[in-house]
């Protein structure tokens, strides 16, 4: 992955949190991991293009959001309505 470097001035208020980010080594690693989860939970990137900005591999970003309570998954309506269908044709199954 390409990357360009920029300043950044964080402001103080921000390094409690940031010092909280339990992976990463440096802040530069730790404000990238953030970034990251800021646009898997904002919708603008994917769990696997996230992991890919974080620099991980898929696992470990999942694992990252697990630490943090964080849900990787979404369980939609279609996802259920698909599971019901499932069951129900296993239990039909089984008569």
């Amino acid at each position: 992955m390409q990357t360009n470097q920029i300043q950044v001035t964080i402001p103080n208020e921000f390094m409690p949190f940031l010092q909280q980010v339990k992976d990463g080594n440096t802040p530069d690693e730790k404000v990238t991991l953030a970034l990251a989860i800021g646009m898997f939970l904002s919708k603008q990137a994917t769990l696997a293009k996230a992991a890919e900005l974080a620099k991980k591999n898929i696992w470990d970003f999942v694992d990252v959001l697990k630490t943090l309570s964080i849900p990787w998954g979404e369980y939609t309506e279609d996802s259920f309505l698909q599971d019901e269908l499932t069951l129900s044709k296993l239990v039909g199954l089984n008569d």
